[in-house]
């Protein structure tokens, strides 16, 4: 009960001073605030995918890149360069590369061309007569990781064996 009192009693002193406070604080005037002095340089902020977005098709040697076939499903492909370096295999059959305003087209092999954007994006085009003529969807490509042969190791594989099934003993 003695906290109660003495916390209403604080509180009215304090409201009490606030009232002859407050006209004091009316009669203040603030002074202007004056723009800064020198130019204000704004530092540009990092772009943390440009690494990803001007990454160039081939430019880290083979590819895979992944779109829907003829039924829709997700299919892929892997676009390396072969003959020399004059050209792309798409899963083992030459196919010609062609480079136009950044746009780089591989074509000639099983009616596909593959049209790939930097940054790992694109899209496919088909002819095939009927309803598949010049059909046109998106793709995702992606240079394939690097993988040195000495960090490769076997894997170790787990053999069940089955264990013998045992009858309930007999109740006497």
């Amino acid at each position: 009960m003695q906290r109660g009192l003495c916390g209403a009693a604080l509180s009215a002193l304090l409201l009490a001073g606030c009232a002859e406070v407050m006209p004091l604080l009316a009669s203040v005037e603030a002074p202007p605030v004056a723009p800064p002095m020198a130019a204000v340089q704004v530092l540009p902020e990092p772009d943390p995918f440009k690494p990803e977005y001007t990454e160039h098709p081939f430019e880290k040697g083979p590819m895979s890149v992944i779109a829907p076939d003829r039924r829709g499903d997700m299919a892929t492909w892997q676009l390396i360069p072969c003959q020399n370096g004059r050209s792309i295999c798409v899963n083992g059959s030459p196919a010609r590369l062609a480079v136009a305003d950044g746009t780089y087209v591989v074509s000639g092999t099983q009616g596909l061309s593959f049209h790939l954007l930097t940054g790992g994006g694109g899209f496919l085009t088909r002819s095939g007569g009927g309803k598949f003529a010049d059909q046109q969807v998106p793709l995702a490509w992606e240079h394939f990781p690097e993988v040195a042969l000495a960090t490769v190791r076997p894997v170790a594989v787990a053999a069940a064996v089955p264990t013998p099934v045992s009858r309930p003993m007999p109740m006497k």
